[in-house]
C-alpha cells in the first residue's frame, strides 16, 4: 500500500506546517516507513510513503531540504515553471514572507522571489534526494486553459532542458482536469498525481492516477497516519476508482 502526502509551505500563513511539526512528522516517517519516489518498487508488507511538495516555495529549500539530507529520505517537488527564476539575490526574510495568496500575482515572483530558483533546484536534484515534477507552466486550472501544450508538454521540456534529467511525473494544479487533459498527460508522463484523499495500491491504480492526501496544517506528527483515517482513505480509493478519477 502507498500513501502519498501533499504539502505546500513551512512557517507560512496558508497551506502550511510549522517547522516544528514538519521536523517531527518527517522524523517519525523516516523511522517507521519506507519512503519512495514515483516508480520505486513498493514493499508489499509495509506501508510505503511518498512525500510531495507543491509549488516549490523557497521555504522548501530553506527548511525541508536540510531535513531530507539529515534524515536521508526523498521527496517530490512540483514546479510551476513560470515563477522559477534562474537565480536571485533577494534576502531570505523577504522570500520567506510573501503570503500564499500574493506569490503568483503580477511580478511579485520577480521582485520578491518567493519560489526556489533554478540554481537551488539543480542543487537539490544533484543531491538525489529531490525529484522534480511538472506542476504546469502557469499554475492554472487546466480545464480553463487555452494552451494545454504549454502547460503539459512545454513545461516538461523546460525542466528537462534546465536540469538535464527526465521528468516522469505531472502534478495537477488545484487537482483540476478532465478526460481529455488526462489522456494528454498520460501521453507525456509515466505518472500523474492529484488530490484524492485516498490510499493507493500501485503508482497508477486503475485510473492511472496516484491519489494524494492533503497534509498541510498538521496538528501532530502522525495526524495523517492515525488508524482511524484509513477507513476514509479506503473509501475514497473505491469512490475514485468507481468514478475513474
Amino acid at each position: 500500500m502507498l500513501l502519498t502526502f501533499s504539502y505546500h509551505r513551512i512557517n507560512s500563513d496558508k497551506y502550511s506546517n510549522s517547522y516544528k511539526i514538519i521536523e517531527e512528522h518527517l522524523t517519525h516517517i523516516a523511522s517507521k516507513y519506507k519512503v519512495v519516489l514515483p516508480g520505486d518498487k513498493l514493499n508489499p508488507f509495509k506501508l510505503n510513503i511518498c512525500l510531495s511538495f507543491d509549488d516549490a516555495f523557497y521555504d522548501f529549500y530553506k527548511y525541508v531540504y536540510p531535513l531530507l539530507k539529515k534524515l536521508q529520505i526523498k521527496a517530490v517537488l512540483a514546479l510551476p515553471i513560470k515563477y522559477i527564476l534562474d537565480s536571485t539575490n533577494v534576502d531570505d526574510e523577504i522570500r520567506l514572507n510573501v503570503p500564499y495568496k500574493d506569490a503568483m500575482k503580477d511580478d511579485i515572483y520577480k521582485t520578491k522571489a518567493p519560489f526556489c530558483s533554478w540554481q537551488e533546484i539543480k542543487e537539490m536534484v544533484d543531491s538525489n534526494l529531490v525529484e522534480m515534477a511538472s506542476h504546469s507552466y502557469n499554475h492554472v486550472n487546466l480545464i480553463n486553459s487555452k494552451n494545454l501544450d504549454l502547460e503539459i508538454i512545454k513545461s516538461k521540456e523546460i525542466i528537462e532542458k534546465k536540469l538535464q534529467t527526465e521528468i516522469t511525473t505531472f502534478v495537477y494544479p488545484m487537482g483540476k482536469f478532465n478526460e481529455k487533459i488526462h489522456e494528454k498527460v498520460k501521453e507525456h508522463y509515466k505518472y500523474a498525481m492529484r488530490l484524492g484523499s485516498a490510499i493507493n495500491f500501485s503508482w497508477k491504480n486503475i485510473s492511472s492516477i496516484t491519489y494524494r492526501v492533503m497534509s498541510d496544517n498538521l496538528k501532530t506528527k502522525n495526524e495523517n497516519l492515525k488508524v482511524k483515517n484509513y477507513i476514509s482513505y479506503f473509501w475514497f480509493f473505491f469512490l475514485n476508482t468507481f468514478r475513474r478519477r
